[in-house]
């Protein structure tokens, strides 16, 4: 009984950064900032608010052990919009297995990524270029 109940702490403890560690290696390489050098305080509200953000512009870190939110049922982390559609944009083009499930997994760990190696300007500025990208003339 012990061992099992020490299993089933060991996989909650460390499943979340194995699935990390396997979506981020099924991503290849990451995504490159946007050539936007600085966004003005209008382009940074209206991006916000596309994404669906609320509150002050700042992006909460995430970590692998943020999934047990979503099986909680609690609201996202501020900024995980944002971050998600950086992710979903890069992952697109970038994953080796593109299999629904590994699709989510990848998604998941790109988004945190992000959250933890990009400041809250940095998402802002290229979701501001990927939406730019989109509309052509």
């Amino acid at each position: 009984m012990a061992a099992v109940l020490c299993l089933i702490f060991l996989m909650l403890v460390c499943g979340p950064w194995l699935l990390y560690a396997y979506g981020l290696s099924n991503i290849v390489g990451r995504p490159e900032p946007a050539k936007i050098a600085v966004l003005s305080p209008e382009n940074k509200a209206l991006i916000w608010k596309e994404m669906q953000e609320h509150g002050a512009i700042q992006v909460e870190v995430l970590t692998p052990y943020d999934i047990y939110s979503l099986l909680l049922d609690k609201p996202y982390s501020v900024g995980s919009n944002l971050a998600w559609y950086v992710a979903r944009n890069y992952n697109y083009d970038h994953l080796q297995d593109r299999r629904m499930v590994n699709w989510h997994i990848s998604g998941e760990a790109l988004t945190v990524w992000l959250t933890r190696h990009w400041s809250s300007d940095e998402l802002l500025a290229k979701a501001l270029e990927i939406r730019q990208s989109r509309v052509k003339p």
